[in-house]
């Protein structure tokens, strides 16, 4: 039975993950993804959401830890690539990755969300954290500096070491979702990340993909050579018909406000 689902229209790609009935990830759910990787790259697709199963309660439970105790004792389910190779690729795909939440994500989980570049949850009783120490493991799939980059070090230690689990107006306070769907709101997290896709997949895809990119590649304190990156993508932006024809009508409407004063 197949984890994970493709369907794209109007330049998105939605991918629903469903592995019933504990909803975790394993070998088989990186090996599907890592095959729908060439798909995701290609120019149609403009903006790639990701969804779980919400009645399951859960985005992504966590990675499997059946697999995990096969793996301890040297049996291993066969991998096309690895976990890292995999959401690093997810990571750095052309076009925004958008992961909608409704339902708690822990360990894998979280850290599949945070390989994602905006992620919109709903509220609910849910939670979210990497609490791997509490089995003697630590985040291996990127979750010690993924989440270290968007809460800080002091909080992700905090939250790693301890362990803690937070709620989702929590993780929306440290920064985990960038968007918190009401708990009364009609709109799900889906309905919610959708529209933010349709709005993405609106705008210039030669702009969008440089904005990612520049924004992807940003470093602090800020690096000159990244500025002069900025600079030429800018300049590459200008000779395109959407930037001609974005630019024209906007310097027609401000030459119009001119004559009218």
């Amino acid at each position: 039975m197949s984890h994970l689902e493709l369907e794209v229209a109007d330049g998105i790609a939605l991918i629903r993950f469903d592995n019933p009935p504990l909803q975790v990830m394993t070998p088989q759910t990186m090996n599907e993804l890592n095959a729908m990787l060439p798909r995701l790259q290609e120019s149609d697709v403009r903006a790639v959401v990701f969804t779980g199963n919400a009645k399951s309660g859960y985005f992504i439970r966590h990675f499997s830890v059946e697999e995990l105790d096969d793996n301890t004792r040297g049996e291993n389910a066969g991998w096309d690539r690895s976990m890292d190779d995999v959401l690093w690729d997810i990571e750095h795909l052309p076009v925004p990755v958008i992961a909608a939440i409704e339902g708690s994500a822990w360990g894998g989980g979280l850290e599949f969300a945070l390989a994602c570049d905006i992620r919109v949850a709903k509220d609910g009783d849910w939670r979210f954290g990497l609490p791997e120490v509490s089995v003697g493991i630590l985040p291996g799939g990127g979750g010690t500096q993924r989440l270290t980059e968007v809460v800080g070090r002091g909080k992700a230690l905090e939250m790693m070491l301890r362990p803690t689990l937070v709620d989702a107006a929590e993780a929306f306070r440290l920064g985990i979702f960038e968007q918190l769907v009401e708990r009364d709101s009609s709109d799900s997290a889906l309905d919610r990340a959708m529209a933010l896709a349709r709005d993405i997949a609106s705008r210039s895809p030669h702009a969008v993909r440089h904005i990612k990119h520049l924004v992807r590649s940003a470093q602090s304190p800020v690096q000159m050579d990244d500025l002069r990156e900025e600079s030429r993508r800018f300049a590459d932006l200008l000779t395109t018909e959407e930037a001609k024809q974005g630019l024209s009508g906007a310097a027609a409407n401000h030459r119009a406000e001119r004559k009218g004063q």
